[in-house]
């Protein structure tokens, strides 16, 4: 078995499907799991059998549904952004069905999909008038611009309106290449070719071409419109391909990903290789590299590409020869195979924390939760009891009407920028249908906002609100009993802040800001941490011009000193310091270094891992 070395940046990425979403509490305990065990991208289904997963304004517009009616009252994607970040994950939107428009399995008999029944004429079909798939699936015409703008809507809806890291687009392909045509495919091939129709032969290269054509340019209108709305999301996509040798996706597909890989009209690809052994998976990628740039590149492998896991050792190996051969990360599918392996990936492979190649170790850190075991930050006046429902850490509290009650929170903000502020929610009958908190942004302005307790639905986190805040202890929220009808009681449990990257791309901690503001500031000591990430013990590297004192300081991301020294050189070039944090009770999580001499200091990331 071959154990690996620590991966500061390495993508490590799983897909949720629709199972995670049994309930809150089951999706909370697999992002708590996920990010214990050091993956740190999640692809959440959330357009799925033909319909949304999320509350889409743009969906209900076309066919009278929200959601998927199976999860009416929740909201999906909002609970997965709750939970994933909460834990520090990366979570991207993933359109697991792209142009599938409808599923038998969750239609009335005869039924095609609610999207069909607004848009008949957007149904794909075969030469012989063939509709629905091997599958059973019944898929929007590819080259339909109505289809392909309605896709691209969904897409954008999430971006305006979710602090989501990215969106996931998965069969952006044709079904076989025995489908294209439908009479609006037709028309638009007739029109482009002097009204000549396709081909009889469906697997005419011309007419193969045209088709992976039309993809390509939904491709670059669906990547140039979410990065309109916001051009930090990664866009990214998952195709296939099965051989060492061929093309396999656009042989069979016409999906043609290599031209969105190598004309940036994609971030980066997970592409999902369903292979037996890392000898076939390694020749695989070894073919990728000669056809795109590969460090776009994200190889994805299954757990059980046969429908039996595979050895473990075989699966470590998948991982190793992915690192060996120069790619950033893996992908895995899906989690539900993997969560009984993720000790052990731990263990052998994931040994440290990681971040994704294409962001920032900070991207996913600025966040700070206030439970009821916090009697430092969580502050309580009147009378409070011990309610027997539970709540984030245990019993939850309430208060009965009468005599003024409430609960205070602070926070120690890490980063000045905008916040999403969640309460995590205890719901009963006996609970008011708008209970009162008040917010509080950085210039200390009362904000008041209502959440109904009464409801099951809103149990576990809710986001209130995006609020301002600017680095340092600060109070942010307090509920209050005001106003409680007599026969309620209002409920309290903790609460959290997150950074909102959306509206926030470019915060930093205070410390560091505070840092790139100094006028002193001049890097040129070349400071390196080993490992990076580290567990409780690391070694400095730096380079000094001057036999004068210099000071190592270590802080964590709220500004907060852990250790500072002092140090006088004998002579000038290459320096070292060891430091051990055993003796420190600090926990995992991102940590900055500064080293300062005279006039000039620089500062670095490092992340503890336990």
């Amino acid at each position: 078995m071959v154990i690996s070395v620590s991966y500061a940046q390495e993508f490590r990425g799983t897909w949720l499907s629709r199972d995670a979403f049994a309930s809150k509490e089951t999706l909370a305990k697999v992002m708590d799991s996920l990010a214990n065990n050091n993956i740190n991208v999640v692809f959440v289904n959330m357009w799925s059998r033909g319909y949304p997963l999320w509350n889409s304004k743009k969906f209900y517009e076309e066919t009278g549904y929200y959601i998927d009616p199976n999860y009416q009252g929740r909201d999906l994607l909002a609970e997965a952004v709750a939970e994933g970040h909460k834990v520090g994950l990366h979570v991207e939107a993933w359109f697991e069905y792209g142009f599938v428009g409808g599923w038998t399995g969750n239609n009335p008999p005869g039924g095609k999909g609610p999207i069909f029944v607004k848009h008949p004429s957007w149904i794909a079909r075969t030469q012989n008038g063939t509709e629905i798939d091997n599958s059973n699936f019944y898929w929007m015409a590819q080259a339909n611009p109505d289809a392909q703008d309605f896709l691209i809507s969904l897409t954008t809806e999430i971006a305006r309106n979710y602090d989501i890291d990215g969106i996931e687009l998965d069969r952006i392909r044709y079904s076989s290449l025995q489908y294209g045509y439908d009479s609006t495919t037709i028309a638009i091939y007739s029109n482009d070719h002097n009204g000549t129709p396709p081909p009889t032969n469906f697997q005419d290269t011309s007419w193969t071409r045209w088709r992976a054509n039309n993809l390509n340019q939904f491709m670059a209108r669906t990547y140039d419109s979410i990065k309109a709305v916001n051009q930090h999301i990664n866009v990214s996509n998952a195709p296939s391909l099965y051989s060492s040798s061929s093309y396999t996706s656009y042989d069979s597909f016409a999906q043609d990903w290599y031209w969105w890989v190598n004309n940036n009209k994609i971030d980066n690809v997970q592409v999902q290789s369903y292979v037996g052994s890392s000898i076939s998976f390694g020749n695989i990628i070894d073919y990728i590299k000669t056809k795109v740039n590969y460090l776009k590149v994200f190889p994805a492998f299954a757990i059980s590409p046969d429908g039996s896991p595979l050895a473990l050792a075989d699966l470590y190996n998948f991982v190793n020869i992915t690192r060996q051969k120069g790619f950033k990360g893996n992908a895995i599918w899906y989690y539900k195979d993997l969560m009984p392996m993720l000790l052990s990936f731990k263990e052998n492979v994931y040994q440290a924390k990681s971040y994704p190649p294409y962001t920032s170790a900070d991207w996913r850190e600025n966040r700070d939760l206030t439970s009821l075991l916090n009697s430092q930050n969580l502050i309580k006046t009147g009378e409070w009891l011990f309610s027997n429902v539970l709540g984030y850490s245990g019993q939850s509290l309430y208060a009965n009407p009468g005599n003024l009650a409430s609960v205070d929170y602070y926070f120690n903000v890490p980063a000045s920028g905008t916040y999403e502020i969640y309460a995590f929610v205890i719901t009963g009958s006996n609970r008011p249908d708008s209970a009162i908190y008040k917010l509080y942004d950085s210039t200390g302005t009362e904000i008041i906002k209502s959440i109904n307790q009464s409801t099951a639905n809103n149990r576990r986190w809710q986001k209130i609100a995006d609020l301002p805040l600017s680095t340092g202890r600060h109070k942010v929220m307090s509920i209050t009993n005001e106003n409680l009808a007599a026969n309620k009681v209002i409920g309290a449990d903790a609460a959290m802040i997150i950074l909102n990257r959306a509206k926030s791309p470019n915060s930093v901690s205070g410390v560091e800001s505070e840092l790139q503001l100094n006028k002193k500031k001049e890097i040129n000591f070349n400071l390196k941490s080993f490992p990076n990430p580290f567990n409780n013990q690391f070694k400095l590297v730096f380079n000094i011009d001057k036999i004068n004192k210099y000071k190592i300081t270590m802080f964590d991301i709220t500004g907060r000193e852990i250790l500072s020294f002092y140090k006088g050189p004998k002579v000038t070039g290459e320096q070292s310091e060891f430091i051990n944090l055993n003796k420190y009770n600090i926990s995992s999580g991102v940590y900055l270094i500064n080293i300062s001499q005279e006039n000039k200091q620089e500062t670095i990331k490092i992340i503890l891992a336990k």
